[in-house]
């Protein structure tokens, strides 16, 4: 069901119950003035007719769509039209502020109507909608499978540089991003089904690498982990003194961040929680080689680390 046309109808609604609010609330002894009393009576009878017709049409509407008007819409309209009834009764014993009162309570009930109509049945989207919102979805997927990779691949680093060997990790990590890269030309071309499934398998590749990462983090004895942490500080120690030496302003910032995530890593160890560790660790070691690789410019700087800085950790 398309309800575009029912939300301009409820637009329409509204502007007319806050113009006759207007009328009411502004005009009131201007009006009476120059207009007899039921003559504007009248003339709210007459606005309300209109937008009767309009509700009765946005009921039609849903029919024709194979809808059903929801019961509170139902109850709401009835109301209205209690209302009005009540309205002409008043206006017939000519008390006719009151029958204006009452048509204003009727039109409330007319707007309450179609709102309810708006807010129960749901907005059938078009091919474009649908296409649009999938593009979204996948599109946030892959963002999500973006980030968890550059996680894996700083645990993968991290168990690289303690002596595993990450060979048949660093594989499944190439074929994830060619599995992202080819979700991407397939959402590009509309291919929804096909970026789906591209996702899937990455997905499945993610999990087991990350399975595969979890059981040598089992492996791990906190003594080993302890010195694993010492020995980076010291590597970190050397760079930053490299790092200042040559005013390398950026070198030195992402030697803050390895020391932070470092610092992290000692607090997670004192809890004995091993897998936050291991992840502030890999967090730590991809700061330390971006910290390096900032400093490579200065080819005496690099020197320097090198010889300064420890290049081989003992695996935790």
């Amino acid at each position: 069901m398309h309800l575009k046309p029912a939300a301009k109808w409820l637009a329409i609604l509204t502007l007319i119950v806050v113009t006759l609010s207007a009328l009411v609330l502004a005009s009131t002894q201007a009006s009476l003035q120059k207009t007899p009393a039921e003559e504007k009576t009248e003339a709210l009878f007459s606005l309300f007719q209109n937008a009767n017709a309009t509700v009765q049409q946005v009921f039609r509407q849903l029919e024709s769509d194979g809808e059903t008007v929801p019961q509170a819409s139902l109850n709401a309209y009835n109301q209205a039209q209690a209302l009005v009834a009540e309205s002409e009764s008043l206006m017939q014993a000519g008390n006719y502020s009151e029958a204006d009162g009452k048509i204003v309570e009727a039109f409330q009930k007319l707007k309450d109507a179609v709102r309810i109509v708006d807010e129960t049945v749901p907005e059938q989207q078009t091919e474009t909608e649908i296409n649009l919102e999938r593009t979204f979805q996948l599109k946030s997927s892959i963002s999500r499978y973006t980030e968890q990779l550059q996680r894996i691949e700083n645990l993968t680093r991290f168990a690289a540089s303690v002596g595993y060997n990450t060979t048949t990790l660093e594989d499944k990590i190439s074929t994830i991003k060619d599995l992202l890269e080819t979700a991407s030309k397939n959402i590009e071309q509309q291919r929804f089904e096909a970026a789906q499934e591209n996702l899937a398998e990455a997905k499945n590749l993610s999990d087991r690498i990350l399975n595969t990462i979890n059981s040598f983090a089992a492996d791990l004895k906190i003594t080993r982990i302890a010195t694993y942490i010492n020995q980076t500080q010291q590597r970190l120690d050397a760079i930053r003194e490299t790092a200042k030496a040559a005013s390398n302003e950026a070198s030195l910032a992402a030697v803050d961040n390895a020391e932070t995530s470092l610092n992290n890593a000692k607090t997670y160890l004192e809890e004995q929680r091993i897998n936050e560790t291991l992840s502030e660790l890999a967090n730590s070691k991809a700061s330390e080689d971006a910290a390096v690789e900032y400093l490579r410019p200065t080819a005496s700087a690099v020197d320097a680390t090198a010889n300064t800085a420890p290049t081989a950790a003992v695996s935790p």
